[in-house]
């Protein structure tokens, strides 16, 4: 197991201890939709998941803030945004439509919207909704977004990655792979469509460079271009 999904395990592990199990859920849920998983961190995640699921279960009276409690941390700072986000995300969101509409119209903490307009999508909800980013107005329908895990471009963009960087770069190839699921996520309510996943990978293989200030990471595509 690598360190990426080393610090993945602590990290969820972490977020257990501290009994943010809506939290936890919503990174696990989210690791086990993706096209690859070394299969000992599957086998971890999925052993995980089953403790998250009991530990919510069995506490639920206890741990389960109201819908009125979540709604309200929506007003607050960014942490309190995206943890209500995780936390709603496995609500019925029809129960609050009229609220979600609301605070996706308001300037939300980007990726505490990505996170609630995802689940909208997973949930197909069938309602307007309006959201602005960089100064644009964007006005869907969750019903018709295409959830991250289901995002054409972005399994052809990890596959891509997997081939410039997995067998010599594996390092390299997660942390490609992170900024790549934060990039998809923060692109809802649009999605990636399949010839677009590899301009796409392209962009992150540059944006990994910027990173590590190694401009030998934007040639691993070159023999492609």
């Amino acid at each position: 197991m690598d360190n990426f999904y080393e610090s993945l395990i602590d990290e969820i592990q972490e977020l257990i201890r501290q009994e943010a199990y809506a939290e936890a859920a919503a990174l696990l849920r989210r690791e086990l939709s993706m096209p690859y998983i070394p299969a000992d961190t599957e086998k971890e995640l999925k052993k995980l998941a089953g403790d998250v699921k009991y530990l919510m279960s069995s506490d639920r009276e206890v741990q389960e803030d109201s819908l009125e409690t979540l709604l309200g941390m929506l007003k607050k700072g960014p942490e309190f945004q995206l943890a209500a986000c995780a936390r709603l995300s496995g609500r019925n969101l029809r129960d609050c439509t009229e609220e979600l509409q609301a605070y996706l119209s308001s300037g939300p903490w980007p990726e505490a919207a990505a996170l609630l307009i995802d689940a909208l999508a997973e949930q197909e909800v069938g309602e307007e909704f309006t959201i602005v980013r960089d100064d644009v107005e964007y006005t869907f329908w969750p019903d018709a977004v295409t959830p991250v895990a289901k995002s054409r471009g972005l399994r052809i963009a990890r596959s891509c990655l997997d081939r410039w960087l997995g067998t010599h770069h594996p390092d390299l190839f997660e942390m490609a792979s992170t900024l790549l699921i934060r990039k998809a996520y923060l692109f809802l309510p649009l999605s990636y469509e399949e010839e677009e996943g590899y301009d796409l990978a392209k962009d992150v293989l540059d944006e990994l460079a910027d990173l590590m200030q190694d401009e030998t990471i934007r040639t691993f595509a070159s023999a492609e271009s």
